[in-house]
């Protein structure tokens, strides 16, 4: 079978299921007793092992088999797994997401499982008889009477149906049988139970069926089930003795062992098995109707599919305003109404091309258990991570974006913010530190913020660090307060730490946090208390593909300033504007602003062109304010973002571009890049 078109399919599914993994079992090292988690965990090991194997990828098939060994601790054990055990396991998981990175780049699993695999064997027990029999899924025996005797005037035949090796799905080839049998007669025993087939992993079915059909077509009915491979119909004679110890041995020597959960917090839904997909177990003839209807429900599309869909849509939106504008001009009966249909149609359409973006930040937050969880171990910390509003939505390419800023700032907080849990019951906090990362909505766009409990930010130890490097002169050192202190820290080059490490040190992290930010047209801010933790603000876009801007012209170009950050606009003749130290300042009522020229600032003007500059647009970027002296105020617009080549972002306080309904390209004001080269904007206040 040529499985490489379902391969897209399945690097998408293992990522999940990996992630989900990291995730449950970090859950199950802080909560033992968590029953739903553990079935959690053998569901997804399950499936992603049976995908595995149907792929033709052996090496990631063993790994996880053999971690299900390990996996199957969990439910002999009321004190969940040891330390040991779980960093074997998380060993296993980075080494599964690396072979399926190597799948999707080279499309071959790079990864050689034996001393994985020696690990885990060196962590399972054998397993008892009593232990055997509950993996196979119980054993129901009939009450048979004598040989030759009939149940309710019923012959009673014993079925003996053998798996192939290569069967995936035993427990659903389990099922299947005895519902074949069970449309022929009654079904008065089995081996496995009938109530235990979800948990089934062996080769070998037995069944004792009261039936008045022929033994051959009861033969031909067991063998066309799917993976049944040889079946032997003959009369039951009396009473079977139930498996003996030797039974057991040899069925755990000769089948593979594989734990799957039989319900728990699934509901008791075998359908939660996993099984590469498909149901598993008796109920899912009740619940094979919703599995289709759910399954119809969603699908998966490819992410450049959605960029284009995007694209299309941004295209129709320019294409809608040029004909309004036209239709301005035009004398045309019904002509207006048509556009007012259009405009509403198109506006509804591209609100739903937007939702479909949309995916939860919980995509980003899910990597963080993990992360802590080793990140405190290796640094000697206690500490409890909360996670709030991960179901908080953003447009896909934001989020895809947003992964690496977070890391540094969550690595940040638990090596220079949280303190070791002595020193915080020295200061008389608890031992244990808290790590909060958070996300809401706030009008058109989305805060996510990263605060800890820890010991803030030190003014006077971050301007020492600043000054040796070369960042302050010494007169300045007094000067630092928190807040230029936190200003500093996202200086290129600057760290606090003494030394440097594969956790930070080397002053390559909040400087890159800002630059991502910026790109993504968003901003960072940072807050701090000494001695009670510091919080760091990611304020972005909902989406980074249209935008509202207030469009502006200087130098005859036009310029779109993001309209989350104009905070008003006035007439230049309206106020007076004073030189002060060769500087131009905006006098206004609640203060005085810097006056840059937009010509300077935006269009990279060399000369003075003697345009005329009769209106301010007072724009914020991170942490400044200042007026921007331009020639026309055209007016609000729902703008299609485009990106700018570096060269042309670089030169001048720009970050992308969109086509306007005239054809002309207006460049993207960024407002951050903007105050931070005006020495002169004042502080938000």
């Amino acid at each position: 079978m040529d499985t490489s078109e379902y391969l897209p399919m399945f690097l998408a599914e293992s990522r999940e299921h990996l992630q989900e993994l990291n995730l449950a079992v970090v859950r199950i090292e802080e909560n033992p007793d968590d029953r739903e988690t553990v079935d959690e965990i053998f569901r997804i090991a399950h499936s992603l092992k049976g995908m595995s194997a149907t792929m033709g990828f052996a090496a990631i098939a063993a790994l996880t088999h053999q971690m299900e060994d390990v996996f199957e601790l969990l439910r002999q054990r009321a004190d969940g797994l040891s330390r040991e055990a779980v960093d074997v396991l998380f060993k296993c998981l980075d080494a599964l997401e690396a072979a399926v990175e190597e799948i999707a780049t080279d499309g071959a699993e790079q990864l050689d499982p034996e001393p994985l695999v020696e690990q885990l064997k060196g962590l399972v027990r054998e397993r008892t008889p009593e232990q055997e029999l509950d993996r196979i899924g119980g054993v129901e025996l009939p009450d048979l009477p004598t040989v030759g005797e009939l149940v309710d005037g019923t012959r009673v035949v014993h079925v003996v149906a053998d798996l192939s090796d290569e069967a995936l799905m035993p427990s659903v080839r389990a099922f299947m049988l005895f519902q074949a049998l069970g449309e022929l007669g009654e079904v008065i025993g089995s081996i496995p139970a009938q109530d235990g087939v979800e948990q089934f992993q062996g080769h070998r079915l037995e069944a004792w069926v009261a039936s008045d059909r022929e033994d051959d077509v009861i033969e031909r009915a067991a063998a066309g089930v799917s993976d049944v491979e040889r079946v032997v119909v003959e009369e039951a004679d009396g009473l079977p003795a139930p498996p003996s110890r030797e039974t057991l041995s040899a069925e755990a020597a000769d089948v593979e062992p594989v734990v799957v959960a039989a319900g728990g917090g699934n509901g008791g839904d075998p359908t939660a098995n996993g099984d590469g997909g498909a149901a598993a177990a008796a109920p899912a003839r009740r619940a094979g109707a919703a599995n289709h209807a759910h399954a119809g429900a969603t699908v998966r599309v490819d992410a450049e599919r959605l960029d284009q869909l995007m694209h299309f849509m941004g295209e129709l939106v320019i294409h809608r305003t040029v004909v309004e504008t036209l239709a301005g001009d035009a004398d045309v009966p019904g002509l207006q109404q048509a556009i007012q249909d259009l405009a509403r149609s198109s506006q509804a359409l591209q609100a739903m091309v937007m939702q479909v973006r949309m995916i939860p930040v919980e995509a980003v937050f899910l990597r963080f258990p993990r992360l802590v969880r080793d990140l405190s171990s290796k640094l000697g910390k206690e500490v409890e991570l909360q996670l709030v509003g991960q179901e908080t939505e953003l447009d896909r390419t934001v989020v895809d974006a947003l992964g690496d800023p977070l890391v540094h700032l969550v690595r940040n907080a638990l090596d220079h913010g949280l303190e070791p849990p002595q020193e915080r019951e020295a200061a008389g906090k608890p031992r244990t530190g808290v790590l909060e990362i958070s996300a809401r909505h706030a009008g058109g766009n989305v805060i996510i913020s990263v605060r800890d409990d820890g010991r803030g930010v030190d003014p006077a130890r971050v301007a020492q660090k600043a000054f040796e490097r070369g960042l302050i002169s010494e007169e300045a050192i007094p000067t630092v307060d928190s807040q230029r202190a936190a200003e500093l820290l996202f200086t290129a080059g600057f760290s606090t730490a003494e030394t440097t490490s594969d956790i930070s040190g080397r002053g390559v992290g909040m400087d890159a946090v800002q630059a991502k930010i910026r790109e993504l047209g968003g901003e960072v801010i940072v807050s701090s208390e000494l001695g009670a933790g510091m919080e760091a603000q990611i304020r972005l876009p909902l989406t980074l593909a249209i935008m509202s801007a207030l469009l502006v012209e200087a130098e005859q170009m036009p310029f779109a300033i993001p309209l989350d950050r104009v905070e008003r606009t006035l007439r230049l003749e309206d106020h007076a504007v004073r030189s002060v130290a060769g500087s131009r300042m905006l006098v206004l009522r609640d203060g005085v602003l810097p006056l840059i020229d937009a010509g300077d600032a935006l269009a990279g003007r060399c000369m003075p062109s003697g345009e005329a500059h009769d209106h301010a647009v007072i724009v914020r970027g991170r942490d400044r304010r200042l007026a921007l002296a331009v020639g026309t105020l055209v007016g609000q617009r729902e703008l299609v973002t485009r990106p700018l080549p570096p060269e042309v972002s670089d030169r001048a306080a720009v970050s992308g571009g969109a086509v306007l309904s005239n054809g002309e390209i207006a460049l993207i004001v960024d407002c951050d890049a903007l105050t931070a080269r005006s020495p002169e904007a004042v502080p938000v206040s």
